[in-house]
C-alpha cells in the first residue's frame, strides 16, 4: 500500500512524498467504512447461503451495489471540493495534494468492492485466489508507478493506485473462469442503469 509513497520520496524528494502522504491520508480515512458494514452484513450473507443459492447471490449484489454506490457518493463531492479541504486542513503550501486527493479517492470504489469481494473468497474458500488477486494489482502498480511517476509526478503515482486498485478487484476476475460470478456482480454495481433499476423495484 505504501510502495508508492517510497517510490516518490526516491524519485521526487522528500517535500513531493509530503504533498502526496496528505492526500493520501485523506483518501484512505474512508476505509473503514466498507469493513465495519460488510462485518455487520456478513453473517446474515452467509446464512442466506444456507437456505438458497439464489438468496445468497442476491444479498451479496446488494452488497456490492451499496459499495460502489457509496464509494461515489464519498469520491464525487470530494473530487471538487478537494482545492478547498486541503487549503483548510493543511494550508496553502500543499495545494499540490488537492490534485492527489481528486484522482486517489477514486481508488475507493474498487477498495470498497474489494472489501466485499473478500469476504465472498473467504466464503467460497478461494483463499489463494485472493492472495493472487493482492498480488497482481501489487505488481501492476508498482510498473505503473515506474512508468509515471517520472512523467506525471504525485499525479501520475495517484493514477497508478486508482488502476492498481482496479486490477486487482476487477480486471483479475477477468482471467479466472471460477470468479466470474463475483466478476459479474461488479459489473451489475458499477453500471448505473442496473443499480437504478434495481432501486426503483
Amino acid at each position: 500500500m505504501k510502495i508508492d509513497q517510497v517510490m516518490i520520496k526516491e524519485m521526487l524528494g522528500a517535500e513531493q512524498v509530503g504533498h502526496y502522504a496528505a492526500a493520501v491520508r485523506l483518501s484512505e480515512a474512508w476505509y473503514f467504512v466498507p469493513m465495519a458494514i460488510t462485518s455487520s452484513v456478513f453473517p446474515a450473507i452467509i446464512n442466506a447461503k444456507k437456505q438458497s443459492e439464489a438468496l445468497y447471490y442476491q444479498r451479496l449484489q446488494k452488497l456490492y451495489d451499496l459499495m460502489v454506490w457509496l464509494a461515489v457518493a464519498i469520491a464525487l463531492p470530494t473530487t471538487f471540493l478537494a482545492p478547498w479541504v486541503i487549503r483548510v486542513l493543511y494550508g496553502e503550501a500543499f495545494l499540490p495534494a488537492a490534485g492527489v486527493l481528486s484522482i486517489h479517492i477514486w481508488a475507493g470504489v474498487f477498495v470498497f468492492l474489494g472489501v466485499a469481494c473478500g469476504r465472498w473468497f473467504l466464503c467460497e474458500n478461494y483463499i489463494k485466489k485472493n492472495f493472487y488477486r493482492t498480488l497482481f494489482g501489487m505488481v501492476i502498480n508498482v510498473v505503473l508507478n515506474l512508468i509515471l511517476i517520472p512523467a506525471y509526478g504525485i499525479y501520475g503515482a495517484a493514477i497508478a493506485t486508482l488502476l492498481g486498485q482496479m486490477a486487482a478487484n476487477l480486471i483479475y476476475d477477468i482471467f479466472d473462469k471460477q470468479i466470474y460470478p463475483s466478476l459479474k456482480m461488479k459489473i451489475n454495481a458499477l453500471n448505473p442503469f442496473y443499480f437504478f433499476k434495481r432501486l426503483l423495484k
